[in-house]
């Protein structure tokens, strides 16, 4: 594991204009990015005008998109509706990730209801992700499934449930260690938990906060820090994953701001709002990363 090597960016983590992102790209030497919403425009509204400047931007520069961040499946399990159009939203992202040589398209498991791990409701979930598969047939897309407070699969306990049920080829992780601090009533992520994924972590990505007590019924538990300066442990984390030979990349999810973001900006992150003051955000903890590699 070396710095800058593995390491990369969710694009609107750091701006929605193009030269931005591009001339961030090169001050640390990266090798490409994670996109996200871009030019004020959510992932699943990118235009082929958008697309094509990406990729244009890719090929002159010499670096990868190593992820498409979609919403799919941040919806509610239940509504019929919701499912149709997230399915044509991850039709439109398949094409849009094989117009950038991306492989690796991120997903979610519908929003979070009580008892995650129901054994009747995780297997219609499955049915929906294997449907993703077939429509991915061909494509050379792997799919991979974060880790999201908001939603059925939070922890490692449910991601490796979940996995279960779903082909090893098809289907990973993308973990976020962070993203644990914000599912109520659980321990704080150590890094045993990302261990225990083994072959089926696909991608991890980097961010850090600090437990608060919720202030509305249902909000958000943590307040986002610098990276090395929350609850957790990332030198750890990097150890052993290190240890344990994972060889897959790194997006840095800064989701931290001078000034705090909204809540509902993060739980679906778009547009100049979100990106207000990411540069500078991501630059400090780009700064710490590559300080907690350097120490390893």
């Amino acid at each position: 594991m070396t710095f800058p090597d593995k390491f990369t960016f969710i694009s609107d983590e750091v701006s929605q204009d193009l030269p931005v992102v591009r001339a961030f790209v090169r001050e640390f030497g990266l090798p490409g990015i994670e996109l996200r919403s871009y030019a004020g425009r959510a992932f699943k509204d990118l235009t082929i005008a958008d697309v094509a400047a990406i990729g244009a931007a890719a090929r002159e520069d010499g670096w990868k998109i190593f992820g498409c961040s979609t919403p799919v499946f941040k919806c509610v399990l239940d509504d019929a509706k919701a499912i149709a159009e997230h399915r044509e939203i991850f039709k439109r992202s398949v094409d849009v990730a094989r117009t950038l040589n991306c492989d690796l398209l991120r997903i979610f498991t519908f929003l979070r209801q009580p008892d995650a791990l129901e054994p009747k409701r995780l297997a219609r979930v499955a049915e929906h992700l294997l449907g993703l598969a077939e429509l991915s047939k061909g494509s050379g897309v792997r799919i991979g499934i974060e880790n999201e407070h908001s939603c059925l699969t939070g922890t490692v306990e449910e991601m490796q449930a979940i996995l279960a049920h779903l082909p090893a080829d098809r289907f990973g992780a993308i973990w976020d260690p962070c993203n644990v601090l914000y599912v109520h009533d659980v321990p704080p992520p150590v890094p045993d938990n990302i261990v225990r994924l083994g072959p089926r972590l696909f991608h991890v990505h980097l961010k850090d906060s600090i437990r608060r007590a919720p202030t509305t019924p249902g909000g958000l538990i943590a307040v986002g820090t610098p990276v090395g300066l929350g609850e957790v442990d990332w030198r750890g984390h990097l150890r052993a994953l290190r240890q344990c030979g994972y060889n897959g990349m790194f997006s840095l999810e800064t989701h931290w701001r001078l000034q705090k973001i909204d809540d509902k900006m993060l739980h679906l992150p778009a547009g100049y709002g979100f990106s207000h003051g990411g540069e500078a955000a991501s630059r400090t903890c780009l700064h710490n990363l590559r300080s907690l590699v350097e120490t390893l």
